[in-house]
């Protein structure tokens, strides 16, 4: 699936300049399902490979990506500030992910989202991604986890 980014949205590397940012939106984001989302994503941040959206002059999302074996990866991380939501941030955040993975040589795109995060499994769906397991107990032993994958 092909979509156009809002015009004004860039996509870029991290720098490190941007950690205070990325540290601010995991809180927020990931609180309800990690004790310690700050601490999470500064270990994911260093491993991957970190893309930020910005519209204009501030930043408004993030995506994280690992290499896995094979032609996969994974996309640990995905948020979007609560104001840009339903702005096509994320689309255009899954669709860079895709052409670097593509560009890199890889296959497939995997990932787990809680069961209870609609508004994410909804955007997964929409974008391709099929259920292909639950995990009980996956996040903060208590909610339900699915596993994501997309062929590319």
């Amino acid at each position: 699936m092909r979509v156009a980014a809002p015009s004004t949205l860039q996509i870029r590397q991290r720098r490190s300049v941007d950690d205070a940012f990325l540290a601010g939106l995991a809180g927020r984001a990931f609180a309800e399902y990690d004790p310690h989302p700050t601490a999470s994503m500064r270990r994911l941040v260093q491993r991957g490979s970190t893309w930020l959206a910005w519209q204009g002059d501030e930043p408004v999302g993030f995506a994280v990506v690992h290499p896995l074996s094979g032609d996969c990866i994974d996309l640990c991380a995905i948020a979007v500030e609560e104001q840009a939501r339903g702005r096509g941030v994320g689309r255009a955040l899954l669709a860079h992910i895709e052409r670097v993975a593509l560009g890199a040589g890889r296959k497939e795109i995997r990932l787990h989202t809680a069961q209870s995060n609609l508004s994410a499994l909804e955007l997964f769906l929409k974008w391709g991604f099929r259920v292909t397991s639950r995990t009980p107990r996956f996040y903060r032993d208590m909610y339900e986890a699915c596993a994501l994958s997309k062929r590319l």
